[in-house]
């Protein structure tokens, strides 16, 4: 009789695991990866070589070498993220309902990202010394290896906070953060903003076909479109 306690309890916990871990799964699909990039999966101790096709979940960790780059996209609301080499990378958020909301930690490195303009994404780049949170479409966000961030907007607006205070980085700006003063913006020349997110292809257009379950268990098909 004392055994049945302990087995509810032990099936109890394990349906709410696994329920909560679904709802965090599949949230990121990668569709290109050049050179050597790892991924931490938050369920395994072990690094994976990262692939295309690979699905992503909440709490999965990037680790790209000094020529390994990677390109992502979120499958709530097709936002997109590119990430180069040298850089570390935590995929953080929740689900709200149809939507996930995106905390996506940088640690060090660079990445590229770009929300579709038609859409309202609650999405953040974390970093050591500010937060970038999307209020526009594209931007570039470097931290170095004392957790500085530096922000490119080349399409639409990013704020720029941290614990002193914000700035609002437009298109053409760049926004600065050491975490030891006020966020500052200033316009920048053209061609001072990086552009290697634009640069990875040869120009001739790929279509990517992924098969993928959203958090119903309902079976998708998700085509992506890349250079």
């Amino acid at each position: 009789m004392k055994k049945f306690p302990l087995i509810i309890l032990f099936l109890t916990a394990f349906a709410s695991t696994t329920l909560m871990g679904k709802t965090d799964r599949d949230v990121a699909l990668v569709f290109k990866v050049k050179g050597k990039v790892d991924v931490l999966k938050s369920n395994k101790n072990n690094a994976l070589l990262a692939k295309r096709g690979m699905r992503l979940d909440a709490g999965d960790q990037i680790q790209t070498d000094q020529d390994g780059f990677m390109a992502l996209i979120f499958t709530d609301d097709k936002s997109m993220m590119k990430i180069r080499g040298n850089s570390d990378v935590i995929i953080r958020g929740k689900r709200q309902k149809k939507t996930f909301t995106k905390r996506i930690f940088m640690g060090i490195g660079e990445a590229w990202v770009h929300v579709s303009p038609q859409l309202v994404s609650d999405f953040r780049i974390e970093t050591p010394t500010g937060v970038a949170a999307v209020k526009g479409t594209e931007f570039y966000t470097i931290v170095d290896q004392n957790g500085n961030v530096s922000i490119f907007a080349t399409k639409g607006i990013v704020e720029l906070m941290n614990q002193l205070g914000s700035v609002m980085v437009h298109a053409g700006e760049a926004g600065f953060s050491d975490g030891k003063s006020e966020p500052k913006a200033k316009k920048i020349k053209p061609g001072q903003a990086p552009g290697w997110a634009n640069s990875n292809g040869n120009g001739e257009e790929k279509v990517l076909d992924i098969e993928f379950e959203d958090k119903d268990g309902t079976k998708k098909h998700m085509k992506i479109y890349y250079k």
